[in-house]
């Protein structure tokens, strides 16, 4: 299917980003002789990909999420040692709680820590994942190998 073509006739960041990572790949990659040079160049390419293939930013989607989860656990002590919910301004605020909710549960054997673990556990996880499989090509580039 064909990209679409934006009115202006301005090319798209895909385009920008797939000719950035052709030029960096079989140009420069080619002349480098130097190792350190050469690494870099991979690296480049490496981000080139990345950019041409992330997803918008589910940074706040996944706070809202959290947030929400936070809330429903309100009751449980360890969640309202460390959140409430009317008082968050920013996505820093909800990880932060989620973090200390999440620390507070590992020493904490009874009902409370059981219950983070079964509820807001597994939404951080899935989140880590979800990260994980969008930035985990960047490993190899960041290693100096192309996964070509």
């Amino acid at each position: 299917m064909a990209e679409h073509v934006p009115p202006t006739g301005l090319p798209t960041d895909a385009e920008l980003w797939r000719g950035v990572e052709a030029t960096v790949r079989n140009v420069l990659l080619p002349a480098l002789s130097d190792d350190w040079a050469r690494a870099a160049a991979v690296q480049l390419v490496g981000l080139a990909r990345y950019a041409q293939r992330r997803p918008a930013d589910p940074t706040g989607d996944r706070a809202a999420e959290l947030a929400a989860a936070l809330d429903s656990l309100g009751h449980n002590a360890l969640v309202a040692a460390h959140w409430r919910g009317d008082d968050v301004v920013d996505v820093a605020d909800v990880l932060a709680a989620v973090a200390a909710v999440l620390v507070a549960a590992v020493d904490d054997d009874g009902a409370d820590g059981d219950e983070v673990r079964a509820v807001l556990r597994p939404i951080a996880v899935r989140h880590l994942d979800e990260e994980l499989a969008v930035t985990g090509p960047l490993v190899a580039a960041f290693r100096g190998q192309l996964d070509e």
